[in-house]
């Protein structure tokens, strides 16, 4: 789930030896250790060295698995910009993902409905493709992923309801005050499964006008 991990220099090492162990490319290693010189690799000093994929669409995505894939990204993708666009009603985070540097904007969002949290690795996954198509030179839908990336900025918001996401997947207990208030909403509704069937926030409000400014 971490896709990395630390490696200690050792005599004789290169980083095409280096990649060659772990299965990875010598590109995805410099990308994740931008101040190494591959041509002067320091005995004893540790290094990044990403081994596989980091996000995994098999299992039921909560916001603590976003937010450890996000850290991943953080330490194998260091040109990716990483904040926050604000707080949830349960105080979480809702993080956003930049990455590109061109002129053309565009805004990608995922799990606006708790019950379509689904959306969140897929959009995770298309921007972990993304990012090991740049770093390795290569393409993506056919299109090479550095001239995308040249001439625009992709913003991407992984998961908009981070709250109805931890409800629908089972992450907030149910002697959480949030989800006892959530139960309450939901038995006016009795048509409506509870609490796999829940698509708005935590206190039952539905995220329709979404406006996000971002500052250059």
């Amino acid at each position: 789930m971490y896709g990395y991990t630390s490696y200690v220099i050792k005599p004789g090492d290169t980083l095409y030896n280096i990649a060659i162990q772990f299965s990875t490319t010598v590109n995805r290693i410099i990308s994740a250790n931008p101040e190494i010189n591959p041509n002067n690799l320091v005995v004893g000093s540790s290094i990044i060295v990403p081994f596989s994929n980091v996000v995994q669409t098999n299992i039921s995505y909560t916001y603590d698995i976003l937010k450890m894939n996000i850290s991943s990204f953080s330490v194998l993708y260091p040109f990716l910009e990483i904040g926050s666009i604000g707080n949830s009603v349960m105080g979480k985070d809702i993080p956003y993902i930049k990455i590109g540097t061109g002129e053309k904007q565009v805004f990608y969002s995922a799990a606006i409905h708790a019950n379509e949290w689904i959306t969140s690795p897929v959009l995770m996954k298309f921007v972990e493709r993304l990012c090991l198509a740049y770093v390795n030179d290569g393409y993506i839908f056919g299109y090479l992923a550095r001239n995308i990336l040249a001439n625009t900025s992709i913003y991407v918001v992984p998961m908009c309801n981070p709250d109805g996401v931890d409800l629908v997947t089972n992450a907030i207990s149910k002697d959480s005050k949030y989800y006892i208030n959530a139960e309450n909403i939901s038995n006016d509704y009795p048509g409506i499964p509870f609490p796999s069937g829940w698509k708005t926030n935590i206190e039952g409000e539905n995220l329709i006008n979404f406006h996000l400014y971002f500052e250059n």
